[in-house]
């Protein structure tokens, strides 16, 4: 195998799959570095809001189409991730744990991944009633009758996700382990406006209990009595917040204080050649539509840095 590529992306899920398509298209040579491929929406059962698939779709079948059309173009997917990224004198050098590969640029597109409650029954029900992602998911209390629904955390996450929850759900509990939320003041305040949602601080959860592969409560400790208490609920929304997985960049290009990629809008950022898309990367809104719409606008700025030889203007 011939290890130097015009253009290396480091991520398989749709942010990259998606770069990696236009970069295909523009007969670049590229490699697509990613040892989960689809990402995060392999994992999700149904996915109603992605344009052309009215009835929804599953993010296995979805991912799986955009693999798939990545391969016809040739698009070399190597099962690995990049381990070390250094900079070299004619681009970028990265090393999985057994190869190494020279790129002239490069597209981070590594994702995020939600922070956990770590508690007992987590792992066991996530995706059977365990969600992070109101968009994808909350449609599932549609179909329910009064359903009843649970969110975790107490800053702008979980109040964004109550609020979204709340179209769908009968009734929609905040729970945080603080004493006063975190959420910025207006966001509070259209919590505290909906009849929906209601506010129960200074919880601690310490498991997740479910009969027939579905949540059917949560184990919550009172931090100040110590009182336990089982909390009957529908599904579980965490929404703690999300962490970049950035590691491999933190002092090579600008992050912000929460690690994010800072790019700018042609998603360049701070090193000349490396691009920056999807969910790693400072943005407002992080889902399959805009990731993909970031691996377009990536491929797009990486192709203009090789064929001009320079950043994009």
């Amino acid at each position: 195998m011939n290890n130097e590529y015009d253009l290396i992306i480091l991520g398989s899920g749709p942010a990259g799959l998606t770069a990696g398509l236009y970069a295909g298209r523009a007969r670049v040579k590229t490699l697509i570095l990613g040892e989960n491929p689809g990402g995060n929406p392999v994992n999700y059962d149904h996915v109603g809001n992605y344009p052309g698939f009215p009835e929804g779709v599953s993010g296995a079948m979805l991912m799986m189409s955009m693999i798939r059309q990545v391969d016809v173009l040739g698009v070399e997917r190597v099962l690995k991730n990049a381990l070390r990224v250094t900079r070299t004198g004619k681009g970028f050098r990265i090393s999985t744990d057994d190869q190494e590969y020279a790129g002239r640029s490069m597209i981070v597109a590594t994702g995020s991944s939600p922070i956990n409650m770590d508690v007992p029954g987590e792992k066991e029900y996530r995706g059977k009633g365990i969600y992070y992602c109101a968009h994808c998911d909350a449609p599932v209390f549609q179909a329910m009758k009064k359903a009843k629904a649970s969110v975790i955390g107490g800053g702008n996450s979980a109040l964004h996700a109550a609020l979204y929850v709340s179209r769908y759900a009968e009734e929609v509990t905040v729970i945080y382990k603080g004493t006063k939320l975190r959420a910025e003041q207006s966001v509070q305040e259209a919590a505290a406006t909906n009849s929906k949602i209601r506010i129960l601080l200074n919880r601690e959860v310490e498991g997740v209990q479910g009969e027939k592969d579905q949540v059917r409560s949560l184990q919550l400790k009172d931090k100040e009595t110590g009182k336990q208490q089982v909390f009957e609920t529908d599904g579980i929304f965490v929404g703690i917040g999300m962490k970049p997985n950035s590691e491999l960049f933190d002092g090579l290009v600008n992050l912000d204080e929460e690690g994010f990629i800072k790019v700018n809008h042609r998603l360049e950022t701070s090193i000349p050649g490396i691009f920056a898309a999807g969910d790693v990367m400072v943005k407002t809104l992080r889902q399959i539509i805009t990731a993909a719409g970031d691996g377009a606008t990536a491929a797009d700025s990486a192709v203009k840095f090789l064929e001009g030889g320079g950043r994009v203007n």
